[in-house]
């Protein structure tokens, strides 16, 4: 970008938050853009969308202006560091010391922790100015953000919709151009379906990648903490940061890809099945070779189920009667609780079994191609999805299983922006790859959006004219 265009020049801060974060980082480590400029930038960009879109919670602007001077008056402070003035917001169930962390619930709504999540620090260390906390659902169950303290997170491309979850504000604010990255955590689809749901780039790692990721069990390995961007370049920046990886990548050349639109059984949304079938066939054209068929995922979705429960029980044991905790989380509870010893075994032989065969799949392809969410971005009034294509759908997390079926096995999985519905609604397709095999999936994702572009910004001037008052409310809790 030329030194003209920046702000404080010619440019106004409404164009620099939309570039990429990569953009952003060049920019300030050349110095031809100061931490306070970029901070600023971002909240004129959050003063528009927040009262509408209200993805940013707990938000300190003083303590992140302080934090952004400090790093453009002593240059050998975080020196190196790289992700040196990018502007980010912790999700709302990491920990961050001296800063409000609800966990999306009353039970925790004034609650202030002493010590950092690890990856609070690891990313501190890396150079961020943090401005608050991103919205969650209630101890991010479920893949729509709202929740009693905080309210509901609306969809930058359509604020009567859902903006996805459980990372949804991260997504939305990513969206908007009101953070540069940020973190997001991913059980069932948590960082996935929202930024299928808002246009971005989401990004699942290996289980067990990234620091910070917390477990009330060994048995419990599905969980995940990843990084969220608008193209995959910032999400690649991310990764390294949170991990402390090598940025060196492996060469991808003529991706072998196992396409399923449906799984096999599941249902799907046509206007879902149309965009990530076209986006196939654009892959195609550019030389990847597709071949459709059905994932070895065997017991996949009880495993899952089974496993999740286990971790909310081990999580939550004094919450089952606290009538304070929505519905969905006292069931997942409940049925942890009513678990038996043969059971869980199972689920854990089964999920070694899955690792193993979606490990040998890789032997004949190098990447899986899935749609991410079954379904566009759904009505925000609706707590989650019961039917797809007239399939009742019995449990709050059955319409998630493009996800949480790419979750048992272990490996990564990314979700790229694929197009948009006649209604505007971003779609969004999911790469997944072979466990441990990150670097590749991030370059071939690179490549991938190469061929189907990056989605653009959200209307700013539409989205910001709305009256908050005037929309349909998020979910009665």
């Amino acid at each position: 970008m030329p030194v003209a265009d920046i702000p404080g020049n010619t440019a106004t801060s409404v164009e620099l938050v939309d570039r990429s974060a990569t953009e952003q980082l060049e920019l300030l480590k050349v110095g031809d853009l100061s931490a306070v400029e970029l901070l600023a930038a971002c909240r004129d960009r959050a003063l528009l969308t927040e009262p509408v879109v209200n993805a940013l919670i707990s938000v300190d602007w003083d303590r992140a202006t302080d934090r952004a001077r400090a790093l453009d008056s002593d240059r050998s402070f975080c020196d190196g560091a790289p992700l040196r003035g990018l502007v980010t917001a912790h999700k709302d169930l990491l920990d961050t010391a001296g800063m409000v962390t609800t966990y999306g619930s009353t039970v925790y709504a004034d609650h202030i922790p002493t010590v950092n999540n690890p990856l609070v620090d690891v990313l501190a260390s890396a150079g961020v100015v943090v401005i608050g906390k991103t919205n969650t659902p209630e101890f991010g169950a479920g893949s729509h953000t709202f929740n009693s303290v905080h309210g509901v997170t609306r969809n930058p491309w359509d604020p009567a919709r859902s903006a996805g979850g459980s990372s949804g504000g991260a997504a939305a604010a990513l969206a908007c151009g009101s953070l540069c990255v940020a973190d997001g955590s991913d059980l069932g689809g948590s960082i996935r379906n929202p930024a299928s749901f808002c246009g971005i780039v989401g990004f699942r790692p290996s289980s067990g990648t990234v620091p910070g990721t917390t477990s009330a069990d060994h048995r419990i390995t599905m969980p995940s903490n990843g990084p969220m961007g608008r193209c995959v370049s910032d999400v690649r920046i991310l990764l390294t940061a949170m991990t402390g990886g090598s940025a060196m990548s492996p060469r991808v050349e003529t991706p072998r890809v196992l396409f399923s639109v449906d799984h096999g059984d599941l249902p799907v949304a046509p206007a879902v099945a149309r965009l990530v079938e076209q986006a196939a066939r654009q892959l195609e054209a550019a030389g990847w070779r597709i071949e459709s068929g059905d994932l070895p995922l065997p017991s996949v979705d009880r495993c899952f189920e089974t496993l999740r429960s286990l971790a909310y029980f081990l999580m939550l044991p004094g919450l089952l009667e606290d009538s304070r905790v929505k519905e969905t989380v006292r069931f997942e509870i409940a049925r942890g609780m009513a678990l038996g010893e043969d059971e869980i075994r199972t689920a854990v032989a089964d999920e070694i079994l899955i690792r193993t065969a979606f490990d040998n799949l890789f032997e004949s392809v190098d990447l899986v191609l899935t749609p991410t969410s079954q379904v566009p971005p759904f009505p925000v009034g609706d707590e989650w999805v019961a039917d797809i294509n007239g399939v009742g759908l019995a449990i709050y997390t059955d319409w998630m299983r493009s996800c949480s079926r790419l979750t048992v096995p272990g490996g990564p999985s990314i979700s790229l922006p694929a197009g948009f519905t006649d209604k505007g609604l971003p779609i969004g397709i999911q790469l997944s790859g072979q466990r441990g095999a990150d670097a590749y999936l991030l370059v071939a994702a690179e490549l991938a959006e190469a061929v189907l572009g990056t989605a653009p910004r959200p209307p700013i001037d539409v989205l910001s004219g709305f009256d908050p008052a005037g929309l349909p409310p998020g979910p009665i809790t």
